[in-house]
């Protein structure tokens, strides 16, 4: 049996954060290693990395394809396992059309994926900006799986799409979502409900279900995973990959999926060409 990428790691040297006086001895802990570089750039579809936190890029129906297959492209120390579980969810559950929500802008097909790539995009900006020693095929793992819960099981989608006969509207159901994610029409999206015959979990300790069936995970990543979305449940002893999860996560809900805050406080985001 292969242990995959070696991911219990000892708990004395798996972060090796450096101070200040100690980088200035010897290496400098903020520097991005060319392993570190290589994986942000298969993540970002650039060649080389930029100097500098990534700008936001945003993410909407018409390139989250693109966007998320530079994802999975960048994981390759894991590859095997994280292509095992990744073949399951695209081909035995709802993952590439399930929505984040009931309610909401991303109430809409795909809306679980839009999310899932846009956080992981923003955990590399801020992991690279502050913690660039965490690594970032962890980071893109449990940004990508941190709501995969949300698919339900195999057979069982946990959001079941209610049927609409309105008159003018049903031949284009589920398929009108602008870039600008507040300013799609409701009217255009489809609307789900929760499948009451699907056994009740917390999303957290589903996703975390769902993973470990596939992929070995460290505890850090185990804990990102479960309380990424409800880290008030861990008391403040948060993991740095539970930190900066539930940073990116927060920063993705709040202000990326609301145009008004984006335009109130001059957020900056790219919409590739």
């Amino acid at each position: 049996m292969v242990i995959a990428n070696q991911a219990i790691r000892c708990p004395k040297c798996k972060y090796t954060f450096t101070s200040a006086d100690e980088s200035a001895g010897g290496g400098d802990a903020s520097v991005v290693t060319p392993q570190a570089a290589a994986v942000s750039a298969a993540a970002t579809g650039k060649s080389d990395k930029v100097a500098g936190i990534m700008p936001m890029i945003e993410v909407n129906k018409d390139n989250v394809d693109t966007l998320y297959g530079q994802l999975k492209a960048a994981i390759v120390k894991r590859k095997t396992e994280f292509d095992h579980f990744i073949d399951f969810l695209e081909n035995r559950t709802s993952w590439l059309t399930a929505p984040a929500e009931i309610k909401g802008p991303l109430a809409c097909e795909k809306g679980l994926l839009i999310r899932s790539v846009a956080v992981a995009k923003q955990l590399l900006r801020i992991k690279d900006t502050i913690m660039p020693q965490l690594d970032e095929e962890s980071a893109i793992i449990i940004a990508l799986f941190h709501e995969v819960g949300k698919v339900g099981i195999e057979g069982k989608p946990l959001f079941i799409q209610e049927e609409t006969s309105t008159l003018g509207t049903t031949s284009t159901l589920g398929l009108s979502f602008s870039s600008r994610l507040s300013s799609s029409s409701t009217s255009s999206n489809p609307t789900y409900t929760i499948n009451n015959k699907l056994v009740h979990m917390n999303v957290g300790v589903r996703s975390l279900f769902l993973v470990s069936q596939y992929m070995l995970l460290s505890d850090d990543e185990a804990q990102a995973i479960s309380y990424g979305s409800d880290v008030e449940l861990l008391n403040g002893k948060l993991s740095p990959y539970t930190l900066l999860l539930s940073t990116a996560l927060q920063m993705q809900k709040t202000i990326y999926e609301d145009s008004d805050v984006v335009s109130g406080y001059s957020f900056t985001v790219i919409n590739p060409s």
